[in-house]
């Protein structure tokens, strides 16, 4: 009887190969990527954006945890960096301007005016709101330059204003923003305004004013003057305003400031601070790709500031667009130069799926990241294209 029980388990097992074991999952560090035309670099990244829009016209939901995602309490500063990236994407789909991605933006703007209005600080020391307010005010101020419709225009009016009065709410003591309070937890945020949101938020009231939104000017005059304290001689900036008792430490020399350096020029040059001339915005830019390197070893990063010059990843894309919107600013044949230096550098890091990302969060990272990226690519085109 056992002979004939091994018999058939012999007979059971013939034919069939043993189960090969599966690869593990690539980490998100080793996905592939490929380099691709820039026109098709933008097309693959405006796909993935529709894809992956939400139905309610937002994207990301905070539900996707990577594992060693930074300090944020839930569901406040996920409804910040949700409003936050559907700012983003929203600028992004209405600048690329086919009826498709209009349709798509309208959604978002839709969204920002509406359910987005209702973002709030999140708790005592998370202040992550203000890159919502920031971007969520940048994108509808846009929206605002272009709508036709009176009904929707009052709409869009209506939610910028509501973004517009949160900034002005957790504007910090000294002026500017920061996105933490460690300090005081004070209503008034009491912690030393940071640099790069500063500059983000003055860009973001620049085209508010330009939108016809009434801007307060002391709202602007602080965040300037705050700014302009943070900027170092060596056409940098400090990482936030408390480092100007350690204005050498790493995170504030030249290279920890290659993103932050963009976005403070930008600002200060679109508000005609005198600090800031012509040729800081093309001293600017040439540090960038003289000195890309540093921001690279930060680039995907799983925590912030661990790179050299305590780089973190977040200023990856960031600090390319608003490099990018300074082409528009410098003469035609540094725009050109710089145009291509950054079509060249931004290309490959494109995934495979159509976006990119520089920090991982949950899931808001591709989304912000490709938005940033076309709003970056769209801008070199036109400049390389002479429009």
């Amino acid at each position: 009887m056992k002979r004939v029980l091994f018999l058939c388990v012999l007979a059971a097992g013939c034919g069939s190969e043993p189960e090969k074991p599966q690869p593990a999952p690539l980490s998100l560090e080793m996905q592939p990527v490929r380099a691709r035309s820039l026109d098709q670099s933008i097309a693959d990244g405006v796909a993935y954006l529709l894809k992956t829009q939400r139905p309610r016209g937002y994207w990301g939901t905070g539900a996707r945890s990577l594992g060693w995602d930074i300090y944020a309490s839930a569901p406040g500063s996920h409804m910040a960096f949700k409003t936050a990236t559907t700012g983003l994407c929203a600028m992004a789909l209405r600048e690329i301007g086919t009826p498709e991605t209009l349709a798509a933006a309208v959604r978002g703007e839709d969204w920002l005016a509406g359910d987005g209005t209702k973002l709030r600080r999140s708790d005592e020391d998370e202040i992550y709101n203000i890159w919502g307010h920031i971007y969520g005010l940048q994108a509808l101020s846009l929206a605002i330059r272009q709508e036709k419709d009176a009904t929707r225009l009052e709409r869009l009016k209506s939610g910028a204003l509501v973004h517009l009065d949160m900034l002005r709410k957790y504007e910090t003591a000294y002026g500017g923003w920061n996105y933490y309070d460690f300090v005081a937890y004070a209503r008034t945020p009491s912690m030393e305004p940071t640099a790069f949101g500063t500059s983000a938020a003055l860009v973001a009231l620049r085209e508010a004013r330009d939108a016809g939104i009434e801007v307060p000017e002391i709202l602007i005059k602080r965040a300037v003057r705050v700014l302009e304290k943070c900027r170092a001689p060596l056409n940098c900036y400090l990482y936030s305003y408390d480092w100007r008792y350690y204005p050498m430490g790493y995170i504030n020399r030249p290279a920890g400031s290659l993103g932050r350096t963009q976005a403070g020029n930008d600002a200060l040059y679109e508000w005609k601070s005198s600090v800031v001339k012509l040729e800081h915005l093309t001293g600017g830019l040439e540090r960038l790709f003289k000195e890309q390197k540093w921001l690279e070893c930060g680039r995907k990063r799983p925590y912030p500031h661990e790179a050299y010059y305590a780089v973190a990843g977040y200023f990856y894309y960031f600090g390319h667009y608003y490099g990018a919107r300074l082409l528009s600013l410098v003469p035609p044949a540094d725009a050109r130069k710089n145009a291509q230096l950054m079509s060249d550098t931004i290309r490959p890091h494109q995934e495979e799926d159509g976006s990119w990302w520089d920090f991982g969060m949950w899931d808001f990272h591709k989304p912000y990241g490709t938005a940033y990226a076309i709003l970056i690519l769209r801008r070199c085109r036109d400049t390389l294209q002479g429009q």
